[in-house]
């Protein structure tokens, strides 16, 4: 199985991307019904980036979604923050060798596309135990929102520590 990342670039990247994301809505939530998923793919595609994970170059089994923000937190392509809303991978192909070369993939873009980002933020459910645990192990909680699916926990790291933690040379 070779799992390759790599950016959307081109209206068949995004169609291929909505049509995955339509079909795992439920990963996120049993609730969350097709008018919200078109709503809140609406919402974040023109001013996000969207990684493929795809088995071979034709099997698309996953996404990442990040955005650049300012210090008001509001979306800004050369903000310092790079906030990663959601990434996704097919149960069959979770291990944590993917998370790892997901994450590495993940952060060479934010560093290739933005200089200016210094820092890297995502969210964790509150009562999800593993990925608390996980995060926890390089980022710090920097505070608590209410997501669309329950309470969540912020977490925050530096661009350059993360790079570090990935083992990636910068």
């Amino acid at each position: 199985m070779l799992v390759q990342f790599r950016s959307c670039n081109s209206d068949l990247d995004y169609a291929r991307f909505t049509l995955f994301f339509l079909q795992n809505r439920h990963a996120f939530s049993p609730s969350f019904s097709l008018a919200d998923s078109l709503i809140h793919l609406l919402g974040f595609l023109s001013d996000s980036q969207v990684i493929l994970i795809e088995e071979g170059s034709t099997k698309v089994i996953g996404w990442g979604h990040y955005q650049f923000m300012n210090a008001e937190r509001e979306a800004a392509p050369d903000g310092e923050t790079a906030f990663i809303h959601s990434v996704f991978v097919s149960l069959d192909y979770r291990s944590s060798r993917v998370f790892l070369r997901g994450f590495r993939y993940l952060a060479e873009q934010i560093q290739a596309v933005n200089h200016q980002a210094r820092y890297v933020e995502f969210c964790a459910r509150c009562e999800d135990d593993y990925l608390n645990r996980l995060y926890s192990k390089f980022a710090q909680v920097v505070g608590e929102q209410e997501g669309h699916f329950g309470q969540e926990n912020i977490y925050r790291v530096e661009l350059s520590r993360l790079v570090a933690y990935l083992g990636m040379t910068k």
